[in-house]
């Protein structure tokens, strides 16, 4: 061993300070030998060190023949594995250590490359020893799924199983490829699994669950799923990503269950990504009592009935109470979310959409079968953060549709521009202001910091309306960096101007740097920040 490595680890002992118990005296501290250490506090100190660098632990075998027999002594206490990553010769290491787990790493993530054919061979002879691997992390290509295809011995103490597609092919899994009952984790992107279903089954150790870009050759029905989830009583997190819509040979019954719910009792966290179809089809057959992350993404479709996904969330008590909700809208999708003041239970839907007028009719169409449970929220919040082009100019009834799903706000926050897009909605409702949002109290503004939105002359009309009406609305003004609370436009504008100018300074060279060298630019930049702002090229 380099004396450099020794160094490392006996510094680490060196560190240690020994508690003594002196004649009634009290407890003391002092510093001692290695060589004076008991076993069991050299055990303890090993214990820390693996536990933060669980692949150096070889370094303290080489220190000495008692560290190299107090380690190998403990095996399980210490958590010792042998590790399989890139470049490791695995057939010269392995035959030199005594017989432990085996971890295989090599990839598994979008930052690191797949591995090379040199990898691939010393990932194959770690798994052919499937009875000692415990955990793959890998970066799968075709040709290593051709390899591993040819193991036939099921991996009966694999714990963590995760699989990265990043080819445009489908990649399936070969069926000759088994686990057993201590399997723990299942990650995957982008590959299809052969009779998942079945192997599910076999897994009820599962506690975190997440199937990602699951491709067409890897659908599976949501009946059969559902049941392959019902002896799964310590899964925690479940994570359901489809890579497209099912095709329409894949038929989704959406008929209720004829026998009882599957229960989730330890479920926290839900993730889908597909369509409400599918979604609603595998909600109606499980229950989740616990079930407090909810997040909810569909694709773009022409329907979306989530009747029976509103009745799931109204069966679990950790999904009421909510006291706000969210709608955001982006260029690519427009969204709800639902949350709790000081909890990080949520709730949110999304739309994958790029059309304003198609966001806002889709969210609406959701929101009105949701349960009163969840639309009974005080508070409601409406922001953008697509640019406005002159071409997304929504109708008025689009945004009284939205609005009007949420009849007990009294608090009501938009931002930027979109400010005088609702209050023009709402002031062009026929007849019916006060029906809208009937307990509305506070309506609040949020400006962004080098734009002024002209909303008082908006408001105005729509303030007075209601005074007239005895439901007088506050309108309140929000500072977009500090969220400062002012009840004057003017007022804003001098807060922004006196405690946050470098922030508008750099807000504006920011924007100077993006387009500088050009005669647009400072067109462009007296038009946004005014020609009272001065910037030198």
């Amino acid at each position: 061993m380099s004396s450099s490595k020794r160094a490392r680890c006996t510094s680490l002992i060196q560190s240690v300070q020994i508690t003594k118990e002196y004649h009634g005296q009290g407890l003391l501290s002092r510093q001692v030998a290695i060589g004076d250490l008991l076993d069991e506090v050299l055990l303890n100190t090993f214990r820390h060190f693996v536990d933060a660098s669980p692949q150096c632990w070889p370094k303290l075998v080489h220190v000495c023949r008692k560290w190299r027999h107090i380690v190998f002594a403990s095996p399980l206490g210490l958590r010792l594995r042998l590790y399989c990553t890139h470049r490791t010769p695995v057939l010269k290491s392995l035959d030199c250590w005594p017989a432990l787990p085996i971890v295989v790493k090599c990839g598994g993530s979008l930052s690191l490359d797949p591995p090379t054919p040199e990898d691939e061979d010393n990932i194959m002879a770690a798994l052919k020893h499937s009875h000692r691997v415990a955990s793959i992390n890998l970066t799968v290509t075709s040709s290593l799924m051709e390899k591993i295809g040819t193991i036939v011995e099921p991996f009966l103490e694999l714990e963590d199983l995760v699989l990265l597609s990043q080819n445009s092919a489908q990649l399936v899994l070969p069926g000759t490829f088994w686990w057993g009952s201590r399997l723990r984790s299942l990650r995957s992107t982008g590959v299809a699994f052969s009779a998942l279903p079945r192997r599910l089954l076999s897994s009820p150790s599962l506690i975190d669950l997440q199937l990602h870009e699951i491709p067409s050759a890897g659908y599976f029905s949501p009946e059969t799923f559902a049941n392959a989830l019902s002896g799964m009583t310590q899964l925690q997190s479940l994570s359901l990503h489809f890579l497209s819509l099912p095709c329409r040979s894949n038929h989704i019954d959406v008929s209720p269950p004829s026998g009882r719910r599957i229960v989730l009792p330890s479920l926290t966290r839900l993730k889908f990504r597909g369509s409400s179809n599918y979604l609603d089809s595998l909600l109606v057959r499980i229950d989740a009592p616990c079930l407090g992350d909810i997040e909810i993404r569909f694709f773009n479709q022409l329907t979306y009935d989530v009747s029976r996904i509103g009745q799931f969330v109204d069966r679990i008590e950790t999904q009421k109470s909510y006291h706000r909700a969210d709608v955001l809208t982006s260029k690519r999708a427009v969204s709800i979310s639902f949350t709790k003041r000081g909890s990080p239970t949520q709730l949110r839907l999304e739309i994958s959409c790029r059309q304003s007028d198609w966001q806002l009719s889709c969210m609406a169409q959701i929101c009105k079968h949701l349960p009163a449970s969840l639309l009974g929220v005080g508070d409601i919040g409406i922001n953008t953060t697509r640019p406005s082009t002159g071409k997304d100019d929504v109708d008025c009834e689009l945004w009284l549709e939205l609005v009007r799903s949420f009849r007990r706000a009294k608090r009501l926050f938009v931002a930027g521009k979109l400010a005088t897009d609702i209050v023009r909605a709402l002031r062009s409702a026929d007849g019916e202001p006060i029906a809208v949002l009937p307990v509305l109290q506070d309506f609040y503004v949020q400006e962004p910091v080098t734009l002024y939105v002209p909303v008082r002359e908006v408001t105005a009309p729509f303030v007075t309306f209601r005074r007239l009406c005895g439901r007088s609305v506050r309108v309140k003004y929000l500072c977009s960096i500090c969220k400062t609370c002012l009840s004057r436009q003017h007022e804003l504008r001098s807060h922004i101007k006196r405690d946050h100018e470098s922030q508008r300074q750099h807000d504006v060279c920011a924007f100077t740097r993006s387009s500088r060298g050009t005669d647009i630019c400072q067109r462009q930049l007296c038009r946004k920040h005014g020609r009272g702002v001065q910037h030198s090229y």
